[in-house]
């Protein structure tokens, strides 16, 4: 098992967060390219490789850098363009700084391909794909606002090893009240949990995993949702972890803890508790 931390969670500098891994013994740490003291892909390829060594001087690698965090969508023609660009920037980030992996929300992916979203998702995904094999980068795509049999769908219409999937059980418990509110429909906890369960949806992407986010929620019928410290939700970790190990499951479990009050308390308790999975 190789564990990572976010360095940045509740604020931290991202070094003193690293000093944190040390004490931690953690393996790596999940590092954002936008923003913050970090900044990556404002820096030039030689800055980003200085950062990297420094991170290395830590005993740590970067499990995976953090990309789109919902800000872009690839479906959507405004700034389609643009966007595209910026991802190849982050091809490039990655493979300075990450081993060339990368994770983002790149939009909510319909269900039905005769959307002309699909076939925007379709064209976009495959350039990055395509100039991610020329650069050696690999775009993960996070898990959340679509059913894991659509992402599915995608990764293998692309047929591309530079597109995989960034596991987030969490988000898929999260999102499911949104998606309906963006439809306009009631929500349906029972379709939902069908449609989104996370143990279910493991099963349909794990040939595909390459990085996964250790976080936990919680979904309840009348459509709350919140994430809450990792061990403590409905993601059921112990059936997850027992799905990677099955597989043989290589990549990093990084601890995300984006709520709580003492978020990096929560991080270290989670530490402990992937630690103890059987």
């Amino acid at each position: 098992m190789k564990i990572a931390i976010i360095p940045t969670t509740g604020g931290e500098d991202p070094f003193r967060g690293m000093e944190i891994a040390v004490k931690l013994g953690v393996e790596g740490v999940h590092i954002p390219a936008y923003g913050g003291k970090l900044n990556l892909v404002g820096k030039t390829r030689e800055e980003r490789i200085k950062v990297r060594e420094r991170i290395q001087t830590y005993g740590l690698e970067v499990s995976a850098l953090i990309g789109w965090g919902g800000e872009v969508d690839l479906g959507e023609e405004k700034n389609l363009r643009e966007n595209i660009e910026k991802g190849k920037i982050l091809n490039e980030t990655a493979v300075d700084v990450a081993n060339g992996l990368w994770m983002a929300h790149v939009g909510i992916m319909p269900d039905d391909e005769s959307n002309p979203k699909w076939a925007r998702f379709v064209a976009s995904l495959k350039e990055l794909a395509q100039h991610g094999e020329e650069v050696g980068a690999i775009l993960a795509l996070e898990t959340g606002p679509e059913p894991p049999v659509v992402v599915r769908k995608m990764i293998e219409t692309i047929n591309s090893p530079a597109l995989r999937v960034n596991f987030d059980p969490a988000n898929l418990l999260l999102w499911p009240p949104m998606v309906y509110k963006r439809r306009g429909i009631p929500f349906d906890y029972d379709a939902a949990m069908e449609a989104f369960d996370p143990v279910k949806g493991l099963q349909v992407l794990i040939p595909y995993v390459v990085h996964a986010h250790a976080k936990d929620s919680r979904l309840e019928p009348d459509g709350k949702a919140e994430e809450v410290p990792l061990g403590t939700g409905m993601t059921n970790w112990q059936a997850l972890h027992e799905i990677y190990k099955e597989n043989n499951y290589q990549g990093y479990y990084a601890i995300e803890r984006e709520a709580g009050e003492n978020a990096m308390g929560d991080v270290q308790n989670a530490v402990k508790f992937l630690r103890n999975l059987p």
